[in-house]
C-alpha cells in the first residue's frame, strides 16, 4: 500500500495550493473514498489512514464546511465510537482552523459526552482527549481573537458551558490512569479546558480546586518536558482567574525545580521553554517572582541560585514595563549573593552583570551596585572569576 500512501501524499499537495476550484462532486467523491480508507476494519494500514486523514485537513483549507459535515456525521452514529482514525482529523482541524471550528464547539462536544462512558483506556481514549486539547486551544485562540471571526461571535459563557461537563467527566472519572500514555494525555485535555474555564467566574473555583492536583501530577508524568504545557494551556485564561496565585505555584512546584534539576538537567531547548514561561509570568505578576527568584538566592541550592540569577539577569534586561518597575528590587536580590564562595554562582554574578549593563540602564543605583559586586568579589576572593 506504499503507492497509495504515496499517491495520498501527493494530493495533499495539491490541495494545500487549492484555490476552491473543484466542483462539489469531485469533493463529495473524494471525501468518500478517503473515509473509507480512515475507518477501514482491516486491509489498510495505519500509514494510509495517516495519509488520508491528512489529505481531509488539506482539503478542509477551501471545502472547510464539507469536510466538518462528514467528520461529524461520523461522530452522531449512534452506539458507536468513532475510529481514531476520525478523532485524530477532528483534532488536526481545530488545530489548523481553529476559528472556524468555533461554530461547531457545540455539536461536537455534544457528540463525545454521548461516547465517554465507553471509553475505557488506549488508543482511543488518547485520540478522544487530543481532540478535546485541541478543541480547548481552539476555543482559547478565539477568546483572545474573536474580532476577526467572519462569524457572529460566541459568548464565553456558553462556551465554557459546552466544555464543563465534560471537564467534569474526565476529573471524576479519568485522572486514574495508570498507563504513562494515557494519564499524559488525560492531563494535556484536562489542563487544557481548565484553562477556557478560568474565562468564566461561574466554573473558575471548580477550575482551581483541580491546579493543585494537576501540577501535582505533572510532577509524577516521567516526560517532565510536559509539565510546561500546563503553563502554556492555561495561561490564556490566567488574567481571569488568580494570576498571582497560580505563578506562586507553579514556580514554587513545577517550573523553576526542572529548570534548577540537577540530576535530570533539562536540555538547552527545555531550559529556553521554561525560562521564557517564567518570564511571561514576571510579565504578569513581577511582584510575585522577583521576591520567589530572591527566596531562592537566599535559601535555594547552589544549581537553584545559578537558575535564579539567570532569570534574574533575563529580567534584568526585558522591555517590558512592569519587569522594568521591579528593576531595583532585581539588583537589590542579587546584592545578598555577593559574597557567594561558589564558583558557579560567581559567575552567574558576572553574567548578571553583563545583562545589566547591556540593558542600557542609566540609572545611578544600577552602576552602584555594579562597583559594590566588583568590590565584594575583589575583597573576598582577591580576583575576579572570569565568566566562562
Amino acid at each position: 500500500q506504499g503507492d497509495r500512501v504515496e499517491t495520498y501524499r501527493e494530493l495533499e499537495s495539491v490541495l494545500q495550493g487549492d484555490d476552491g476550484c473543484l466542483t462539489g462532486g469531485v469533493v463529495n467523491r473524494l471525501i468518500a473514498e478517503v473515509s473509507r480508507d480512515m475507518q477501514a476494519a482491516q486491509g489498510v494500514t495505519d500509514d494510509v489512514k495517516t495519509a488520508a486523514s491528512d489529505v481531509l485537513v488539506a482539503l478542509a483549507r477551501s471545502h472547510f464546511h464539507f469536510v466538518m459535515s462528514e467528520l461529524q456525521s461520523h461522530l452522531k452514529v449512534m452506539g458507536k465510537v468513532p475510529d481514531e482514525t476520525v478523532l485524530l482529523t477532528l483534532g488536526k482541524m481545530a488545530c489548523s482552523y481553529a476559528l472556524r471550528c468555533i461554530p461547531f464547539v457545540g455539536m461536537t462536544l455534544l457528540a463525545l459526552r454521548t461516547m465517554l462512558s465507553r471509553v475505557g483506556s488506549g488508543r482511543i481514549l488518547r485520540a478522544i482527549c487530543s481532540v478535546l486539547a485541541q478543541w480547548s486551544k481552539g476555543v482559547n485562540t478565539y477568546l483572545c481573537n474573536r474580532e476577526q471571526c467572519p462569524f457572529p461571535r460566541n459568548g464565553k459563557a456558553q462556551l465554557c458551558e459546552d466544555i464543563y461537563p465534560v471537564f467534569c467527566y474526565a476529573v471524576v472519572n479519568w485522572l486514574g490512569c495508570e498507563e504513562e500514555e494515557d494519564k499524559q494525555a488525560v492531563l494535556g485535555a484536562v489542563a487544557a479546558m481548565m484553562g477556557v474555564l478560568l474565562h468564566e467566574e461561574q466554573h473558575r473555583e471548580h477550575a482551581w480546586e483541580q491546579l493543585l492536583w494537576l501540577l501535582h501530577q505533572y510532577q509524577e508524568v516521567r516526560d517532565t518536558s510536559r509539565v510546561t504545557k500546563v503553563r502554556s494551556r492555561i495561561g490564556p485564561g490566567m488574567a481571569a482567574g488568580s494570576p498571582s496565585m497560580l505563578t506562586r505555584i507553579s514556580l514554587k512546584w513545577t517550573l523553576f525545580p526542572q529548570l534548577s534539576e540537577v540530576t535530570n538537567e533539562p536540555g538547552p531547548a527545555h531550559k529556553a521553554v521554561l525560562s521564557r514561561c517564567i518570564i511571561l509570568q514576571a510579565q504578569m505578576c513581577p511582584e510575585e517572582t522577583v521576591m520567589f527568584l530572591h527566596s531562592q538566592l537566599n535559601g535555594g541550592s547552589e544549581a537553584g541560585r545559578v537558575a535564579a540569577l539567570g532569570l534574574l539577569g533575563a529580567l534584568a534586561h526585558s522591555d517590558a514595563p512592569a519587569t522594568r518597575e521591579k528593576l531595583p528590587q532585581v539588583v537589590e536580590a542579587v546584592r545578598s549573593v555577593c559574597n557567594d564562595p561558589s564558583a558557579p554562582v560567581r559567575r552567574a554574578v558576572l553574567e548578571f552583570i553583563r545583562e545589566l549593563l547591556s540593558s542600557g540602564s542609566q540609572s545611578c543605583w544600577a552602576w552602584d551596585v555594579v562597583g559594590h559586586i566588583f568590590s565584594e568579589f575583589s575583597r573576598s576572593s582577591g580576583r575576579l572569576v572570569r565568566a566562562e
